[in-house]
């Protein structure tokens, strides 16, 4: 395992942010890459949230890391090849895509991601989810039904939810009942992210709404992308 300092986590709302740009036109996938330290980062899409719908890696993930000249890209199917499970042991970029948080975790937790993508992630990986997949890297996400609170991979020391803003961000509110007290949440809204690096959280684009569940009340507020 690397001794390295940890790479940073992006927690994207939506697939918006793949394709956005700074104040200073700067291309946030451009951070992505250069965090890798590689000059032709190698990037793997693992859509088993949205049961691997080929139209989200062709039209969104390919085009996206075109931007950044990325290397070797793949998509790692829910049953994985041999081929790809290796591919995904040296991959630079990992990204989770959106859709079921219940599904993709459930595969996850059949076909060794549960595992692998924490182990990744301390060997140097750049994590990237999206939606579901933002939720995933999290401590843990509502079921389908919502009335079961799912464990996930916990890389986040925050339960998260997505683009929920327009419900006054119920599920994150549901979320954080459910885990009970102390428990602190965020909530990302449509078009906006967050970097998780180094114990800071940077919001990106939007400002995120934060929740803190203390056993004798409740706190809520706002975070903003730097000036």
């Amino acid at each position: 395992m690397s001794g390295s300092p940890l790479k940073p986590i992006y927690l994207l709302a939506d697939s918006t942010l793949l394709f956005w740009k700074r104040p200073d036109s700067s291309l946030l996938l451009h951070e992505v890459a250069g965090a890798t330290g590689a000059a032709r980062p190698s990037a793997a899409y693992i859509g088993a949230s949205n049961n691997d719908n080929l139209e989200f890696y062709h039209g969104i993930f390919e085009p996206a890391m075109q931007q950044i000249d990325a290397g070797e890209c793949r998509m790692i199917l829910r049953r994985p090849a041999a081929a790809d499970a290796k591919f995904l042991e040296s991959a630079d970029i990992i990204l989770l895509a959106g859709g079921s948080v219940e599904t993709g975790w459930r595969t996850f937790s059949e076909n060794g991601l549960k595992e692998l993508i924490p182990r990744r992630f301390v060997e140097g990986a750049v994590l990237i989810g999206v939606s579901a997949g933002a939720v995933q890297l999290g401590r843990g996400g509502l079921t389908d039904q919502g009335d079961t609170l799912l464990p996930t991979f916990s890389l986040l020391p925050f339960y998260v939810v997505a683009h929920d803003e327009q419900s006054d961000w119920a599920s994150l509110r549901k979320t954080l009942q459910m885990a009970g007290a102390p428990a602190h949440g965020i909530g990302i809204p449509f078009t906006g992210g967050a970097i998780y690096h180094a114990g800071e959280l940077e919001p990106i684009a939007k400002p995120v709404f934060e929740l803190f569940r203390e056993e004798e009340r409740t706190r809520e507020s706002l975070a903003f992308p730097p000036a």
